[in-house]
Protein backbone atom coordinates (compact mmCIF):
# COMPACT_ATOMS: atom_id res chain seq x y z
CA UNK A 1 0.00 0.00 0.00
CA UNK A 2 2.66 2.39 0.87
CA UNK A 3 4.55 1.81 -2.94
CA UNK A 4 1.22 2.83 -4.15
CA UNK A 5 0.50 5.65 -2.63
CA UNK A 6 3.76 6.96 -3.24
CA UNK A 7 3.26 6.15 -6.79
CA UNK A 8 -0.02 8.34 -6.78
CA UNK A 9 1.29 11.10 -4.70
CA UNK A 10 4.39 11.25 -7.46
CA UNK A 11 1.75 11.66 -10.23
CA UNK A 12 0.08 14.42 -8.53
CA UNK A 13 3.28 16.28 -7.86
CA UNK A 14 3.47 15.99 -4.50
CA UNK A 15 6.63 15.33 -2.42
CA UNK A 16 6.08 12.76 1.14
CA UNK A 17 8.39 12.35 4.29
CA UNK A 18 9.68 8.10 3.97
CA UNK A 19 7.70 6.13 6.58
CA UNK A 20 8.42 3.20 8.05
CA UNK A 21 4.85 3.31 9.46
CA UNK A 22 1.44 2.66 8.28
CA UNK A 23 0.82 6.50 6.97
CA UNK A 24 2.18 8.49 5.14
CA UNK A 25 2.87 12.79 5.55
CA UNK A 26 2.58 14.91 2.61
CA UNK A 27 2.92 17.87 1.38
CA UNK A 28 0.39 20.28 -0.26
CA UNK A 29 1.87 23.56 -1.41
CA UNK A 30 0.15 26.87 -2.09
CA UNK A 31 0.58 27.39 -5.63
CA UNK A 32 -0.76 28.92 -8.73
CA UNK A 33 -4.10 28.79 -7.01
CA UNK A 34 -4.49 25.59 -6.00
CA UNK A 35 -5.30 25.15 -2.61
CA UNK A 36 -3.00 24.82 0.50
CA UNK A 37 -3.02 21.95 2.99
CA UNK A 38 -6.59 23.14 4.67
CA UNK A 39 -8.53 23.22 1.65
CA UNK A 40 -7.81 20.19 0.62
CA UNK A 41 -8.20 19.00 4.16
CA UNK A 42 -11.77 20.22 3.88
CA UNK A 43 -12.54 18.74 0.19
CA UNK A 44 -11.08 15.48 1.23
CA UNK A 45 -13.51 15.35 4.08
CA UNK A 46 -16.52 16.82 2.21
CA UNK A 47 -15.56 13.68 -0.63
CA UNK A 48 -15.91 11.39 2.70
CA UNK A 49 -11.77 10.90 2.91
CA UNK A 50 -10.94 11.66 6.47
CA UNK A 51 -7.30 12.60 6.66
CA UNK A 52 -5.63 14.14 9.57
CA UNK A 53 -3.91 18.08 9.31
CA UNK A 54 -0.59 18.26 10.96
CA UNK A 55 -0.04 21.97 11.51
CA UNK A 56 0.26 21.31 15.39
CA UNK A 57 3.52 19.66 14.41
CA UNK A 58 4.78 22.62 12.45
CA UNK A 59 4.33 21.14 9.52
CA UNK A 60 1.23 23.78 8.19
CA UNK A 61 1.43 22.50 4.37
CA UNK A 62 1.86 18.75 5.51
CA UNK A 63 -1.38 16.23 5.57
CA UNK A 64 -1.06 12.40 6.83
CA UNK A 65 -2.89 9.81 5.49
CA UNK A 66 -3.01 6.00 6.61
CA UNK A 67 -2.26 3.38 4.45
CA UNK A 68 -5.03 1.32 3.53
CA UNK A 69 -6.73 -1.18 0.91
CA UNK A 70 -5.85 -1.13 -2.69
CA UNK A 71 -9.50 0.12 -3.25
CA UNK A 72 -9.58 2.35 -0.20
CA UNK A 73 -5.73 3.64 -1.40
CA UNK A 74 -7.19 4.53 -5.21
CA UNK A 75 -10.21 6.52 -3.42
CA UNK A 76 -8.11 8.57 -1.61
CA UNK A 77 -5.69 9.23 -4.45
CA UNK A 78 -8.64 10.06 -7.25
CA UNK A 79 -10.35 12.25 -4.25
CA UNK A 80 -7.05 14.17 -3.86
CA UNK A 81 -6.64 14.49 -7.08
CA UNK A 82 -9.79 15.96 -7.45
CA UNK A 83 -8.98 17.96 -3.97
CA UNK A 84 -6.43 19.84 -6.41
CA UNK A 85 -8.39 20.60 -8.94
CA UNK A 86 -10.94 22.46 -7.69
Amino acid sequence: GMKQIEAGLRELGLSWIPSAGNFISFAVPDRDGKPGAGAVYTRLLKSGVIIRPVAGYEMPRHLRVTIGTAEENNFFLEAMGAALKS
